[in-house]
């Protein structure tokens, strides 16, 4: 599989589009159509903040069970050497360059962004953070795949 057949999703794309599956969210069509044809892969940093927020927010038994199932039918990036020092390189170039992402309330977002630099797949988030920051690639930025992959 190609590099750009894959694609890991930021916490809040994944959230909308396979945990809460009616969300009102206007940008979850989108994101569908650009996932298309694209595996996706969640960082562990992804499956923590789910569960994390589930527990939190004191989900019900089924609930959590739907949140853990979807989660195991997932690819997760684990945490391994080249997930680490690809963060530790984000987290510098970030603070170099003067990059928010490099800020301690984003640390969660390099974790994801470390995932996918590691794994040299392509981004797709919600939110404007990861907009120039040195060696993501986000998935607008990047071509179709050749050939279609589904979804979990």
């Amino acid at each position: 599989m190609s590099p750009l057949a894959v694609a890991v999703v930021d916490t809040d794309v994944f959230s909308h589009l396979f945990v809460h599956r009616h969300s009102p969210d206007p940008r979850v069509s989108a994101w569908r159509d650009t996932l298309r044809g694209r595996r996706v892969l969640i960082s562990f940093q992804t499956r923590a903040e789910l569960l994390a927020g589930a527990l939190t927010a004191g989900w019900g038994a089924r609930r959590q069970h739907h949140l853990r199932s979807v989660l195991d039918r997932t690819p997760t990036i684990r945490s391994d050497n080249s997930v680490i020092d690809a963060h530790a390189q984000l987290t510098a170039e970030c603070r170099r360059r003067g990059h928010a992402l490099h800020a301690k309330q984003h640390a969660a977002d390099r974790w994801v962004a470390a995932s996918a630099i590691a794994k040299g797949a392509a981004l797709l988030a919600g939110d404007a953070i990861y907009d120039g920051a040195p060696g993501v690639v986000l998935l607008t930025d990047a071509p179709p795949p050749a050939s279609a992959h589904p979804l979990p």
